[in-house]
């Protein structure tokens, strides 16, 4: 089996591996978690964007990509070229769109300023040198047939497309290393165990493992001899689709976590948008300090319902919050900005909020 027919097989199989993932994910958070956000349809097109990468690779191949340029005919030379150039305009936006999955869903999750301007500013760059590169592919040459049909066509080149993509292949290594750390960032200061703060971490730190394929891909890009193109170029095409893949998979399997509790039977509600009526959750009532003691509890009328009622409630344990009904890894880090327990104190089963706190919007 030729070079050729060994890349096709290998995108394939990493194809049908990145789109069950997509399936995994959707169903989690459509019928699980019951919320998609950006980052759900992001993932999705990538997924969609790596299959048809995958297809253009494939009638590359066909038309001889794996075996010398100097071998084939120059029609089947120019196809050959032509159908990569289709199949890495894919691989380009995809991944692309895989480091903006990550980068939308941190982006809804975090609170600080300036963790919002370094993603920004990672998002937008990524967008625009992938889109930069995507368009100079198309218009290294003038007539631009001449850059995938040399023997035919005569033209000139006014883009040199290889050092402009070893440098996207190190910003697109760097992106990776970023929001593989980036977690870290937040994720330590949750109100959970350790233990639980260092898994999810380390489960959406995997990206790193893309970056590493990115590093090659550009190492093994940088090193090419573009006159045998159709042989020597299917090293890079390898790489470019594995760090796809990898990307996806390491972004994927972090939030495959509910599915698996609930395969488990460990959990059954999930989600801070759609949370079934659980009867172990306890009511929470604002308590009006002011009130005598020992004249009940007072609750202030907030013009709309801000509590549950349900028999026999105890405070829950302190792992309640990190375990149970918030199990996905949005509920786990939504607790970063939606949830300071500093100002709330448990009495008789009831949750009392501190008059003190001077934004508390439902303050009298």
């Amino acid at each position: 089996m030729h070079p050729g027919y060994q890349l096709a097989c290998a995108m394939w199989a990493m194809s049908a591996l990145s789109l069950a993932l997509v399936f995994l994910r959707l169903y989690t958070r459509i019928y699980v978690v019951k919320f998609v956000g950006a980052e759900d349809y992001m993932y999705t097109c990538t997924g969609i964007f790596f299959l048809l990468f995958t297809i253009f690779i494939q009638i590359s191949v066909e038309y001889g990509l794996g075996r010398s340029f100097w071998e084939l005919s120059i029609a089947d030379s120019s196809d050959a070229i032509f159908w990569t150039y289709v199949a890495n305009s894919f691989a380009i936006v995809g991944n692309a769109m895989a480091k903006l999955s990550m980068g939308l869903f941190l982006l809804r999750v975090v609170q600080i300023r300036w963790h919002k301007i370094a993603l920004w500013a990672a998002v937008i760059v990524t967008a625009a040198t992938s889109a930069a590169l995507t368009i100079m592919l198309w218009n290294q040459t003038t007539p631009i047939k001449a850059s995938w049909d040399p023997l035919r066509t005569k033209g000139k080149w006014n883009i040199k497309i290889q050092p402009m993509s070893v440098g996207l292949g190190v910003w697109s290594s760097v992106c990776d290393f970023f929001f593989a750390i980036f977690p870290w960032l937040f994720i330590w200061s949750l109100r959970m165990p350790q233990r639980d703060k260092i898994m999810l971490a380390g489960g959406m730190s995997l990206g790193v493992i893309a970056g590493a394929c990115g590093i090659t891909r550009t190492v093994v890009l940088s090193q090419l001899n573009v006159y045998n193109y159709t042989l020597n170029f299917v090293p890079y095409f390898a790489w470019a689709g594995a760090e796809i893949a990898v990307a996806m998979i390491c972004i994927g399997i972090p939030t495959l976590r509910p599915l698996y509790l609930k395969a488990r039977g460990l959990a059954s509600a999930y989600g801070n948008h759609a949370r079934s009526e659980a009867s172990d959750v306890p009511q929470f009532t604002m308590i009006d300090r002011k009130a005598p003691i020992g004249a009940g509890h007072a609750q202030v009328d907030s013009g709309f319902s801000h509590s549950r009622t349900d028999s026999n409630v105890t405070k829950p344990p302190d792992a309640y919050y990190s375990q149970g009904v918030r199990d996905s890894v949005d509920d786990i880090i939504s607790e970063y900005h939606t949830r300071n327990t500093d100002n709330m104190t448990w009495t008789g089963g009831r949750v009392r909020m501190r008059d003190d706190v001077e934004n508390w919007p439902l303050r009298n």
